[in-house]
């Protein structure tokens, strides 16, 4: 018993089975999918709100080669 708890956690765990689940679920209109969804989107817009209060990030990287290349500028967002 205790296996199969433990394999189903792990299954959980993997984005593309829980959005198969979810999927499946589809046509059951239960409380606790609708909440979890919910909870789930305010989840995701509080952390994509952070992200964007976030300054800009800018990473300035001299690399050395000998044929006198210029150094790599990156500018992540």
């Amino acid at each position: 018993m205790i296996q199969l708890k433990s394999r189903a956690r792990g299954a959980a765990l993997h984005p593309l089975h829980e959005a198969a689940m979810r999927l499946a679920g589809l046509g059951l209109n239960r409380p606790r999918e609708k909440t979890r969804d919910l909870v789930a989107l305010l989840l995701g817009h509080g952390a994509r709100a952070w992200r964007q209060s976030q300054p800009d990030a800018t990473i300035h990287l001299h690399v050395s080669f000998r044929s006198g290349r210029s150094p790599v500028r990156l500018k992540l967002r």
